[in-house]
């Protein structure tokens, strides 16, 4: 993203936040890795000197020490969320197609200047071996590092490969979203289209473009109030609207048992041993 266009969203969110009271924090993470960007640490600077709160989430491979020491010196003080998706380094390579050499030697740096608490692992537990819960989960407590690890989804049918049982979505019952990202955040892509929430990975549903109008403009737009409408009060969508294969779907209360089911089910599977 261009640096004008960039400061506009963030002095524009910046004064949202004081009008309005609300929270108001940043994560730069749509389908990107942010230490790859050249300028991201002027970037963490002025989002913080904006008076937002920002939250950090990486894979840790290119916060070398270096890095490291960078973002302490922008004065940012926020959680930092690490996606480590393994232990062993078969599995890690597998998952993330790279070497968890330097990522475990970064995260290391990491825990002897940061405060501990504030850094925490979160892994998603795909193509693992019977065995590989119980390591990555020893590991980081060995560390007093605090780790979560949550079932895969299929990115709204993205990943075709991670949907299970049918009945587990809501299809035509839709009646929600069970975390109410469509309410709750505002996603925003490289070029200023405002995606409907973070797991729209495929960019399947815009709801507008931050080139072209401001921030309320597009969260107020007929085209944000009509999504919502289909997604929470039961507007007419076609068969392929995305929150229908979505695992966050909001269902009727026999699917929502069958949800519960089936995630209790690949719970014990998948992320206990």
């Amino acid at each position: 993203m261009e640096e004008g266009l960039f400061r506009r969203i963030v002095d524009e969110f910046a004064g949202i936040k004081r009008q309005h009271n609300v929270r108001g924090h940043v994560i730069f993470c749509y389908m990107g890795e942010l230490f790859v960007d050249p300028g991201i640490f002027w970037k963490i600077e002025y989002v913080l000197k904006s008076g937002l709160e920002l939250v950090i989430q990486t894979n840790a491979y290119l916060l070398t020490p270096e890095k490291t020491d960078r973002l302490i010196e922008t004065g940012f003080r926020g959680e930092i969320y690490v996606s480590c998706h393994g232990i062993t380094p078969e599995v890690y390579r597998n998952v993330m197609g790279l070497d968890i050499g330097p990522v475990l030697r970064n995260v290391d740096y990491l825990l002897g200047r940061y405060p501990r608490p504030l850094v925490k692992i979160r892994a998603i537990p795909h193509g693992w071996p019977v065995g590989e819960v119980l390591r990555v989960k020893g590991y980081w407590k060995r560390r007093g590092v605090s780790v979560k690890i949550f079932l895969p989804n299929s990115r709204t049918g993205l990943l075709p490969g991670l949907s299970r049982w049918s009945l587990k979505y809501s299809g035509n019952r839709l009646r929600g979203c069970k975390k109410d990202l469509p309410i709750r955040d505002m996603v925003i892509a490289y070029n200023g289209d405002v995606v409907l929430c973070c797991e729209d990975m495929a960019r399947k549903v815009i709801l507008g473009n931050v080139r072209e109008h401001s921030l309320q403009e597009v969260w107020n737009s007929e085209r944000a109030l009509e999504v919502l409408g289909q997604i929470y009060q039961g507007h007419p969508c076609s068969d392929d609207f995305i929150c229908k294969s979505c695992e966050f779907g909001r269902s009727t209360t026999a699917r929502r048992l069958v949800k519960n089911l089936d995630n209790t089910y690949h719970r014990i599977v998948k992320c206990t041993l």
